[in-house]
């Protein structure tokens, strides 16, 4: 492996340590970004996490393993690991520092990484926090005015690492912060004063526009390396649920489907959740129209009933119910259950249950706001990056160029619903012209071309030998060499 693909691997190891997305939560606004190095051979062991607990709170967790290149970048995926496992079954910061602490104590390539935890109950608006030699969260309160909380351990991970928590009581409108820490040449510029540039960027109730503002004016002072920053803001909204009963007629589906989309945007979901929950739905509603009221006389008075809520875990439920019997399958039904199928794969689950009442279908979807990853411009000695486009040639085909990147998923995942009418349709990705791809979009074709039975097919299409063909070989995701 040249110098070239020994930067470029390590560049892409990023994909893999970070989270795609943050949790949608009536409770938390929560934000997330990540400046990649503009040098790829800067990579570092910078990374953050967020972790949903069973409990309904939260995980903050951002580190730093030391040094630069895969070796650091593997580093924190590994105590990461550490972290995010521990802080599942305990939910504990003190007791994630502890385990991290002593895999560093046996792991001589993570010893000296910094780590700051935090656990935040959006219920009880409790924050609970540990460091080990890192710099602590920051408080912005809703009465004004922002300070460090005290560090409850100074020495990175490894021996002698205190695994000590703090904890104290948050208002509405609090703000809490973690950053990566200054990576500069020597030490950190002068004048750095993190709570001023919080101060200054903070944009009360949007925590993306506050999180981009103050992840600006940390890459302003870096001179190396990543940036990443995590921010969360205690709120108190109550999000009406959506109650509807619509009229079995021609127009239900339709009216179904507008009213959802107008509510999911209240709730602040993103544009992917609400293609998938709003397609979804209208599987659901159209199940309902043309087999549970199959054969009603004309004039009955029949109805499909819709309702949608948001949880305090940030899952929206979607139940469509009706009072009808769905018509059986017959001999000339061969096909049929396709819409439920794709249903089924645009949510996390969908239960449908009959009774001599009638029948109700569930969908169960988790909302997520993506994370910005800002990979700002390569040295000269670089060739710019190339712009993914994306362009539907046919019914149903579509060609890819340019870079397919870790921020790229989320777009390219709703273009492909749009083009295959929401996954109703056999899709054809032609993906010649594509000059990288980075581990989350591999992971994400992957996951199309291996879409149960009962769905639409998808056909992988590149030339041998290209960028694309060669990285789809090497994932061993099917596709079609030419």
């Amino acid at each position: 492996m040249n110098d070239d693909e020994l930067d470029e691997f390590t560049a892409a190891l990023h994909d893999v340590v970070l989270p795609l997305g943050v949790p949608v939560l009536p409770g938390l606004d929560l934000a997330a970004h990540f400046s990649v190095p503009a040098d790829p051979g800067e990579s570092t062991g910078a990374w953050f996490d967020v972790v949903q607990l069973r409990s309904g709170r939260i995980g903050l967790l951002m580190g730093q393993v030391p040094g630069s290149g895969p070796a650091a970048v593997a580093g924190a995926s590994a105590v990461g690991a550490v972290l995010r496992s521990t802080l599942l079954c305990e939910e504990d910061a003190a007791a994630a520092v502890e385990n991290a602490a002593l895999y560093a104590e046996h792991t001589p390539s993570v010893a000296g990484t910094t780590v700051a935890v935090s656990v935040l109950d959006p219920v009880k608006r409790e924050l609970s926090y540990a460091t080990a030699g890192h710099a602590s969260p920051l408080l912005a309160t809703a009465a004004g005015g922002v300070r460090d909380l005290a560090r409850t351990g100074s020495r990175p991970l490894g021996p002698g690492a205190e695994a000590v928590a703090a904890r104290l009581s948050l208002d509405v409108g609090d703000l809490v912060v973690l950053s990566s820490e200054p990576t500069t040449e020597n030490e950190p510029p002068v004048g750095h004063d993190r709570g001023a540039l919080l101060d200054s960027a903070r944009v009360p109730g949007d925590a993306a526009a506050t999180c981009e503002a103050y992840a600006g004016g940390l890459a302003r002072q870096q001179t190396k390396g990543a940036v990443s920053v995590l921010v969360a803001e205690v709120r108190d909204i109550v999000w009406p649920d959506l109650d509807l009963d619509l009229p079995v007629d021609t127009d239900t589906t339709r009216q179904a489907r507008h009213a959802l989309a107008d509510w999911l945007s209240t709730v602040s979901a993103s544009q992917t959740d609400v293609l998938s929950l709003t397609h979804a739905a209208a599987e659901l509603v159209t199940n309902a129209v043309e087999h549970a009221y199959a054969g009603a006389a004309d004039g009955t008075d029949v109805q499909v009933h819709l309702h949608a809520s948001h949880t305090d875990d940030g899952e929206v439920q979607v139940d469509v119910v009706d009072a009808g019997q769905w018509r059986p399958p017959g001999e000339d039904d061969i096909g049929r259950g396709r819409g439920l199928a794709m249903a089924a794969g645009l949510v996390d689950d969908l239960v449908v249950t009959t009774t001599d009442e009638g029948t109700r279908a569930r969908l169960l979807h988790r909302l997520s706001r993506p994370v910005v990853v800002d990979r700002t411009p390569l040295r000269a000695a670089w060739i710019a990056a190339e712009p993914l486009v994306i362009e539907q040639v046919a019914p149903g085909a579509v060609r890819l160029s340019g870079e397919l990147g870790h921020d790229e998923v989320d777009q390219i995942s709703y273009a492909l619903l749009l083009a295959s009418q929401g996954r109703t349709q056999d899709l054809d990705i032609d993906l010649t012209d594509v000059t990288s791809v980075s581990a989350g979009g591999l992971g994400m074709l992957g996951d199309l071309v291996r879409e149960p039975a009962g769905r639409a097919a998808v056909t992988l299409r590149a030339r041998r030998g290209s960028v694309s063909q060669v990285e789809l070989e090497r994932a061993g995701i099917d596709h079609r060499a030419s």
